[in-house]
């Protein structure tokens, strides 16, 4: 095996069945398999059993050896890349190329030669643009070792780029992109990939520093599997959904403390027989506490969303949302709808949702509605 690849490390693992599939991680610019991201994602394979379809190797400078790196690594697992691309059980189905920054560019161009799905963590989107301030002499961040970028690697992009003007099939795409990217425009990145599944990560970093809570989430689009009802992060927090018998006391509980005792909603307008009907989140800390619930209506609409005080500004509210919003994709649902409270809007705007219409009074409160479509 290439030195140069880092696989996840083996161990008595065997719980998890072995996936005929693949995810190969791209890194970013000056980065290695060693980054802390690509650390978390092969051990998370490691845990599920799937060491063996985890390969992360490390990036030459020159973009295409790196993308003839990449393609070698698919050709000797998934066959010769003319015969990947689409059509029933196909290689590509079983392929997931997850690139973070300059890695989810390189991960963008492999995408649309193979058809495969891609995760992309807060990636390049012009690449020659951006780079070409990066040509001379640098090290690597974990090896600290000497590289050069030349000004023919900065044409190298050029010509990928070129390759690649427009998303052929947006849905096979995941995108993470942080509005606190001190390096890159997390706009551009929503732009270009407008159409796919995206999250947008309120503030973080260019690094993803807060990579482990969307862990789980990237696992689920990349293995093409579904969540399971308990999603927990690497933090100890967790979203458990399930029916009203089931949580509506801890449900009830969070909303009458936010909505009835806070807000002032009227008690007869908060608890409703629709709750019977509903599928319910609640989230919970390390320590097992409560922070937030939500509901998600048989017709797609996502409401009563709720998180305690003390947990407020944590990301509390995107564990609920995302949590709902993937189990909207699972059973099939086209897209998710929600009437916001007008000081929400920012928030559900992040997580790809639009306003529509104007602005109505429910409970007293100035609301409007908002839809993501899948």
């Amino acid at each position: 095996m290439d030195a140069r690849l880092r696989r996840a490390p083996p161990g008595a693992r065997n719980a998890a069945p072995r996936l005929d599939t693949m995810i190969l991680y791209l890194h970013g610019f000056r980065s290695s398999p060693d980054s802390a991201k690509a650390r978390l994602m092969a051990g998370a394979m490691a845990e599920r059993g799937l060491a063996a379809d985890w390969c992360c190797p490390q990036l030459p400078a020159s973009p295409a050896a790196a993308l003839d790196l990449a393609l070698g690594l698919l050709r000797d697992r998934l066959g010769a890349p003319a015969a990947v691309g689409g059509g029933d059980d196909s290689p590509a189905d079983r392929l997931t190329v997850i690139g973070s920054s300059l890695g989810g560019f390189y991960a963008t161009w492999l995408a649309e030669r193979l058809g495969c799905r891609a995760v992309l963590l807060n990636p390049v989107v012009h690449a020659a643009r951006d780079l070409s301030t990066q040509v001379g002499s640098h090290r690597t961040f974990h090896g600290d070792e000497p590289f050069e970028f030349l000004p023919g690697h900065v044409d190298e992009l050029a010509r990928a780029e070129a390759d690649i003007p427009v998303l052929t099939r947006p849905e096979r795409y995941f995108l993470l992109a942080a509005t606190g990217d001190e390096v890159l425009d997390w706009r551009e990145m929503r732009d270009r990939f407008a159409g796919s599944r995206q999250r947008i990560i309120e503030g973080s970093d260019h690094g993803i520093s807060d990579f482990a809570d969307w862990l789980p989430e990237v696992l689920e689009f990349a293995l093409g599997g579904a969540m399971p009802a308990a999603m927990q992060s690497a933090s100890g927090r967790r979203v458990v959904t399930g029916a009203w018998e089931d949580l509506g006391a801890e449900a009830g509980r969070i909303r009458l403390e936010v909505f009835v005792q806070e807000q002032q909603v009227p008690l007869e307008e908060e608890l409703d027989a629709r709750d019977a009907q509903c599928l319910h989140a609640v989230a919970y800390d390390a320590d097992g506490q409560a922070m937030g619930t939500g509901r998600l209506l048989p017709d797609g609409h996502i409401g009563r969303m709720a998180v305690r005080k003390a947990w407020r500004g944590q990301g509390v509210g995107s564990l609920l949302l995302n949590a709902l919003m993937d189990a909207a994709r699972r059973r099939g649902d086209a897209e998710v709808v929600l009437d916001a409270q007008l000081h929400a809007r920012p928030f559900y705007a992040r997580h790809g949702f639009v306003e529509e219409g104007g602005t109505f009074m429910d409970a007293g409160i100035p609301h409007r509605v908002m839809r993501r479509r899948f």
